[in-house]
């Protein structure tokens, strides 16, 4: 039994849960060649809503440049997967049921539905991001959901089936593995 993830999933003090997210928000700003200085101060639903407006603004923009676009997306991933895996070495992740459940519990702190078996199949019912992007940024922005999954399980790829943002009920997808984790 992992006490760490278990005692996580119970409870995540308010402090911990912004700090969470201001290192998202700085690596994403970072990954976009911007500063994210201005989200200091804000309480975290505002900091939750200024992240999603700020990935969708920076998204769309991004991809009226291919070239621009590869790049930054290849920093969103490499950021991402360095952010998930701080998460696997604090939460000591050693299986796919662990992987998933700190899945779970970091999406839970940005108001996602995630839910991941040990197979790899994912549904997100709710995100409260939907509402911000359209279906080319979702599309864009879900680097950061294969990095930040990859980190926490040590390697490994997403892949879509659907998402809400293209009028789907839910957000379905399929994360692979890395073949030694158990």
């Amino acid at each position: 039994m992992n006490i760490r993830l278990a005692a996580a999933e119970i409870h995540i003090p308010r402090q911990l849960r912004e700090k969470w997210l201001r290192r998202l928000f700085t690596l994403t700003a970072r990954a976009f060649g911007c500063d994210a200085a201005f989200v200091s101060g804000l309480p975290f639903a505002g900091m939750t809503e200024e992240f999603a407006r700020f990935t969708s603004e920076k998204s769309t923009a991004c991809l009226q440049d291919e070239e621009a676009a590869l790049e930054i997306a290849c920093r969103l991933r490499e950021l991402a997967f360095a952010f998930g895996q701080e998460f696997r070495i604090v939460l000591r992740l050693r299986s796919r049921t662990e992987v998933m459940r700190a899945g779970r519990l970091l999406y839970r702190v940005l108001g996602i539905d995630f839910r991941g078996s040990s197979g790899g199949g994912i549904t997100v019912t709710k995100c409260s991001f939907a509402r911000y992007y359209s279906p080319e940024a979702c599309e864009f922005i879900s680097v950061i959901d294969e990095g930040i999954l990859a980190g926490l399980a040590g390697g490994g790829s997403l892949s879509f089936k659907g998402r809400i943002t293209g009028n789907m009920p839910s957000c379905t997808a399929f994360f692979r593995f890395p073949e030694e984790l158990p």
